[in-house]
């Protein structure tokens, strides 16, 4: 745990020197941070999200600065923490649903049987006598 007079300081280079997961700030301490010194709290979060991202595949990457340039965004639209809490919410809900429309439209689709019904015509032996 750091100290309470610490400006954020240690937990910037704690970030960009962190060899593994466990060397990331605990929640209570980013909470702290956020409280005391809320400009130094945007630091230490851009810093632990890009280093997210410079950790993931290589692949992923350009799309994961993608999404977090458009979530920026929204965040600084948004003028309350709640609004982004909103509108965020509703972001990550048009994305499950736009992945659950891909999941259900890759699926087999049963095959509707159609058939022809043929009229059967009595026989001479068959009659309503």
């Amino acid at each position: 745990m750091i100290s309470s007079n610490s400006s954020g300081t240690v937990l910037v280079n704690r970030i960009q020197e962190r060899k593994n997961v466990m060397d990331m700030p605990t929640f209570d301490e980013l909470k702290d941070l956020a409280q005391r010194d809320p400009e130094r709290f945007e630091i230490v979060r851009a810093a632990l999200i890009s280093e997210c991202i410079r950790q993931s595949a290589a692949r992923n990457q350009q799309r994961l600065r993608g999404l977090q340039f458009v979530i920026d965004a929204r965040r600084r639209i948004a003028g309350s923490p709640m609004k982004a809490l909103l509108d965020l919410q509703t972001l990550m809900y048009d994305s499950l649903l736009a992945l659950q429309q891909a999941l259900v439209d890759q699926q087999p689709r049963a095959v509707a049987a159609t058939a022809r019904v043929l009229p059967f015509r009595r026989s001479a032996s068959f009659s309503d006598d």
